[in-house]
């Protein structure tokens, strides 16, 4: 276990993101409904009589004219990059209206590799179906980015999704052990992950009201493996000479893919369901330097109980497979907060991934601070994933299993935090995140 987090800064945090949903740092490729927060909760929500707080609860959200700031403490545990600690000061700009317009959120942090990293994001909403966002960050080994990102989910008011990314990123707490599904952790070494590039996706609806659309993105990036930073492991060139090139890659990545989506919300979902189809495609005529096709599946069913105190079931399955030929950090992984909760982050590398998931989220507290009903879910999990070079190679075997806990502290309509404890056949993993829905 690398750290834990408190449960009063786990419902501060919910309560923090309430004011802003934070956008990923990873590309858009997701379509289906509009995962930004509704800008007010419904009536019946924003009524219920407010239970009394957690001291530390209240002394971290003040209300001040037009708007909310919030003194969040941070404790942010990765299986890769270890514990961090610092303090985000965030001020929400909320008019009478009750429309978020504009969002500043620094932070300043402390982590024993990367030392002190300063950050300063920047959240821009000029209308309902609309949202910028710019993110500078700069630490003091080996870790900082700059990130530009825009959505409008009614562009031209046609009902067309627009998405675009621009970033440079450096991220020295990347892990290699090898390549397929029965890499040994002793084989465990760290490298830099250096990338540039940019995203875009445009959205169609295929019928007038329906909740199946058809995307067209395109994905185009240099990218270095660069030596690593941390001292208690080795760098990935003194074990795998053959993955660290000296030099800067281009990639260049066309999708198209057909989402199905009837989740009631993106980040906080109780019921729906929601599919996808992909196809990826590179090609050195396109721009890339590499020649290979992706498809994959990704389904996920989130089913409500009866009695309300019973919550969700939440499953998914996973399944990706490359063909062609890719360098490593563009294939398929497993291991992390999205995939398979008890492993880091690219735990296991190959062609192709498969991964099963489900989860029981029963609610045990709610309550209503300053007119946000935050909910405090223990959701217990299993899951089990593998990688393979090909289907036919899948062996069971090489199953991986994922068991634990997570602890949910839910602001409905759009923020959810939460704390995950995993075990494997590599001792325990813990993850704290906000706004992954499953």
């Amino acid at each position: 276990m690398k750290g834990r987090l408190p449960l009063a800064s786990l419902l501060a945090l919910a309560l923090a993101a309430h004011a802003f949903a934070q956008p990923t740092a990873k590309p858009f490729v997701g379509g289906g409904k509009d995962p930004r927060p509704p800008k007010e909760l419904p009536e019946s929500l924003q009524k219920k009589p407010e239970k009394s707080q957690p001291l530390a609860v209240r002394m971290m959200i003040h209300q001040v004219p037009n708007g909310m700031f919030i003194a969040l403490p941070i404790v942010d545990t990765d299986p890769n990059k270890g514990t961090t600690y610092g303090v985000m000061p965030i001020y929400v700009v909320q008019p009478a209206s009750r429309r978020i317009e504009h969002i500043l959120a620094p932070s300043l942090t402390f982590n024993p590799t990367f030392k002190t990293e300063a950050t300063m994001r920047y959240y821009w909403y000029p209308n309902d179906k609309a949202n910028y966002f710019v993110r500078a960050a700069l630490s003091g080994n080996q870790n900082q980015d700059v990130i530009g990102e825009m959505e409008d989910l009614d562009f031209l008011g046609r009902g067309l999704a627009l998405s675009a990314r621009l970033a440079f990123d450096v991220d020295g707490s990347k892990r290699f052990f090898g390549v397929g599904p029965d890499t040994h952790e002793s084989q465990e070494t760290n490298f830099t992950r250096k990338t540039i590039g940019y995203f875009c996706r445009l959205g169609i609806p295929i019928f007038e009201e329906s909740d199946w659309k058809f995307n067209f993105a395109h994905y185009m990036a240099g990218e270095r493996i660069a030596p690593g930073v941390f001292d208690t492991l080795p760098s990935i060139e003194t074990r795998f000479p053959a993955f660290s090139p000296t030099h800067f890659h281009q990639d260049s990545r066309f999708q198209l893919f057909v989402d199905f989506d009837t989740r009631d919300s993106a980040v906080t979902t109780s019921k729906g369901s929601y599919l996808k189809f992909l196809i990826e495609n590179a090609q050195k005529e396109l721009g890339s330097e590499f020649v290979f096709q992706r498809y994959g599946i990704d389904l996920r069913r989130f089913q409500p109980w009866e009695n309300r105190r019973f919550g969700t079931t939440a499953a998914r399955f996973k399944y990706e497979q490359l063909l062609g030929k890719a360098p490593f950090y563009l294939l398929s992984t497993l291991g992390g907060k999205e995939t398979l909760r008890a492993y880091g982050e690219g735990r296991y590398i190959d062609r192709g991934m498969g991964v099963a998931t489900v989860e029981q989220r029963l609610t045990v507290y709610d309550a209503t601070v300053t007119g946000v009903t935050v909910e405090l879910e223990v959701a217990p999990f299993f899951g089990v994933g593998t990688v393979f070079s090909t289907p036919g190679r899948v062996a069971s075997r090489y199953l991986r299993p994922a068991y634990g806990v997570a602890l949910r502290a839910v602001a409905r309509p759009q923020v959810v935090g939460s704390i995950d404890l995993g075990f494997g056949q590599e001792g325990p993993s813990v993850f704290m995140d906000i706004n992954y829905s499953f």
